[in-house]
């Protein structure tokens, strides 16, 4: 009788332990949305930054002179790698990338799950103090998104930035001033 008492717990433990060992050792992966020593690190505090909805926005405007020196950097060139694809821009793009004064820099995160946004897009309209209207469609790069703008009055210019995500729009604005 004390033999059954022992020997079913022992079993149990036994069965127990082999299902819990005997499980894949497979895990999903998660994707960091980016090494932040790579946009941060390179262009410093943002002109602008905002979180909403599990969303964390930041914006830099840079001196296409200064881009262009920056591109020429190891890191750099990491930052200039298209998103998609993982290759280096054609002579096209980069061109139509650097037309313009200024370079905007578009950074969005996920700051819930830490992955990457699948089928996303931005534009971002621009109004300039006198009040003339531009868009630009920002390109997706490794770990942000980028394209060149025209700033050539000073004073107050307005951006609104759409941002596509997945089936949703989010709508960010904000004031840069061009000294």
């Amino acid at each position: 009788m004390k033999i059954k008492y022992t020997l079913l717990p022992i079993i149990l433990v036994m069965f127990f332990a082999l299902t819990m060992f005997g499980q894949s050792a497979e895990r999903e992966i998660k994707k960091n949305i980016l090494k932040k020593d790579d946009i941060s690190g390179m262009l410093g505090k943002p002109v602008f930054e905002l979180t909403v909805d599990s969303l964390n926005t930041k914006v830099w405007i840079i001196s296409l002179q200064k881009y262009k020196g920056m591109m020429k950097t190891r890191k750099g060139k990491t930052m200039g790698k298209m998103k998609d694809d993982k290759m280096p821009m054609d002579k096209g793009t980069k061109e139509t990338m650097t037309s313009g004064t200024h370079y905007f820099i578009f950074d969005v995160t996920n700051i819930t799950t830490g992955m990457e946004f699948a089928d996303t897009s931005a534009k971002v309209a621009i109004v300039s103090p006198t009040k003339k209207m531009a868009s630009v469609s920002l390109r997706p790069m490794m770990n942000h998104f980028g394209g060149g703008i025209t700033l050539d009055e000073k004073g107050y210019y307005l951006f609104t930035i759409n941002l596509n995500v997945g089936s949703g729009y989010k709508t960010t604005q904000f004031k840069y001033k061009l000294k």
